[in-house]
């Protein structure tokens, strides 16, 4: 059976500081968590994402808080630099915006797209490291949908795919934003790509069903 690895902006567990070199690990909550985790225990394989805090990351407190959970956690660090421009400026002030048509409301400063773009590169390392050549490695959301072009760049596993939760079809950012057009794009690297789209109006058109395909 072939391995499953999961990769998303934030792992299963988080890690907090409460003073110096004490951590507590929290399970998180949320809809992937719930549909996810239960699968990952059951057949094993690999989570990869961003442990909740900024700058280096200790070691033991996640191995120890996961040494039971069934399958094996990929820590990825981010700067504090890093997490601001690329989850709360490009994911959540680019991204989110013009996925739920609030154009309005996009802060399009350059510095997010090079950060956005870093962070994507890092994670597609980790894949990279941590996958074997028959795995299946699954891409959540729109925080990373520049890792299916990353890892094609790295000539990494032959089968992924990438899911994107968006009330606005992904294909019409392009009419507002290159970088953003860009970032959806690279999306098409997967070998599977899938998106949840709960606008009616749109649902024949840009249905999951009619997203995800196999290429």
């Amino acid at each position: 059976m072939n391995r499953l690895i999961v990769v998303s902006n934030r792992l299963p567990f988080a890690l907090d500081s409460t003073g110096e070199d004490l951590w507590t690990v929290t399970p998180a909550v949320g809809g992937l968590v719930s549909a996810i985790e239960p699968v990952l225990r059951e057949r094993g394989g690999t989570w990869i994402g961003w442990p909740g805090i900024a700058g280096e990351i200790p070691k033991e407190p996640l191995v120890e808080a996961t040494r039971y959970a069934g399958y094996k956690v990929v820590p990825v660090s981010l700067s504090e630099t890093e997490r601001d421009e690329f989850y709360y400026g490009y994911s959540n002030e680019v991204i989110w915006p013009l996925f739920h048509d609030l154009q309005n409301f996009c802060n399009f400063e350059p510095a997010f797209w090079q950060a956005y773009k870093q962070v994507n590169v890092r994670y597609a390392d980790a894949i990279a490291q941590s996958a074997q050549p028959d795995d299946f490695i699954w891409v959540h959301d729109y925080h990373l949908m520049y890792v299916a072009q990353a890892l094609r760049a790295e000539r990494g596993p032959k089968a992924f795919g990438v899911n994107v939760f968006s009330t606005h079809p992904v294909s019409a950012v392009r009419h507002f934003c290159k970088a953003a057009a860009t970032t959806a794009a690279s999306a098409r690297a997967a070998s599977v790509r899938s998106a949840r789209i709960p606008d009616p109006a749109r649902s024949a058109q840009f249905s999951p069903v009619r997203q995800a395909r196999h290429l």
